[in-house]
């Protein structure tokens, strides 16, 4: 059975400013379309197999399970929650004498579906994005992470950029204080491709955030604990998914800490 109870929801959002296509309503009206993040989202999951809403005997082995998933498309130019996606994590399943081990937190493929989908409709300027994630359900990702660093390496020094990453949690989780501890971790994930440097997280702006974000339910009670100022060679979403990776596998495997966390990733322009 899986357990996809309330400890174990998965949310991700993407933030920035999305003008879409000329011929979007002209290709709507044409072929009857009207498609939004939550179709949008469910089709490039389902396309890639790694979460699919159809009914099949025995269950597929979800990525995540698809609750729910929406945005703020304005066309004001105002940065804008654009896309968001509500899930829950299943455990793996398992597999007749081998140990079941905790998978990867699916945060790569959960913001490669929303930037597909957004991709989709128009042209897209990131300016933050932001996770709450069931740290109980995090596989170590310290080997992968390792793998994929020289990837980032690979860009044009001209987009360098500058990112505030926020974590909040619960008080019982114990976080504050432990702003070295994840620093370090954090740069031993990046292989000296993110400079990380501790700020107070009292009053850190994050302005390439719009608030509420998605999930402010879920995370009733957190408090901002931790923050930091990070350096990288780029600015897209799939560092915005790999600088997420990176604290959540920091945190886990620094503090113990085993329930929701949110971190946020500003960008500083």
């Amino acid at each position: 059975m899986n357990d996809a109870g309330p400890d174990a929801t998965f949310i991700v959002g993407l933030h920035g400013v999305l003008d879409r296509h000329p011929w979007i309503d002209r290709v709507n009206a044409e072929f009857d379309l009207d498609e939004d993040v939550f179709g949008l989202a469910v089709k490039r999951a389902a396309a890639f197999g790694w979460s699919s809403t159809a009914l099949t005997d025995p269950p597929a082995d979800n990525l995540w399970d698809h609750h729910d998933a929406d945005g703020d498309w304005t066309q004001d130019g105002q940065v804008r929650q654009l896309a968001w996606l509500h899930a829950s994590l299943p455990r793996p399943a398992a597999v007749p004498g081998r140990k079941r081990r905790a998978r990867r937190l699916p945060l790569l493929p959960a913001v490669t579906v929303l930037t597909d989908a957004l991709r989709r409709v128009g042209t897209v300027r990131l300016t933050g994005a932001h996770a709450l994630v069931p740290l109980h359900r995090a596989g170590s990702a310290r080997t992968e992470l390792a793998e994929v660093a020289d990837w980032f390496a690979l860009a044009d020094p001209s987009g360098a950029a500058t990112l505030t990453v926020t974590v909040s949690a619960l008080p019982s989780a114990g976080l504050a204080g432990r702003a070295d501890g994840v620093r370090e971790a954090a740069l031993e994930r990046t292989y000296g491709h993110m400079t990380v440097a501790p700020l107070k997280p009292a009053g850190v702006a994050t302005p390439g955030l719009a608030r509420p974000l998605a999930g402010v339910v879920q995370a009733e009670g957190m408090r901002p604990a931790l923050a930091f100022r990070c350096g990288v060679r780029e600015w897209s979403t799939d560092v915005a998914a790999w600088t997420t990776e990176v604290f959540a596998d920091a945190i886990r495997a620094v503090t113990g800490v085993s329930g929701l966390v949110l971190i946020t990733v500003s960008s500083e322009g």
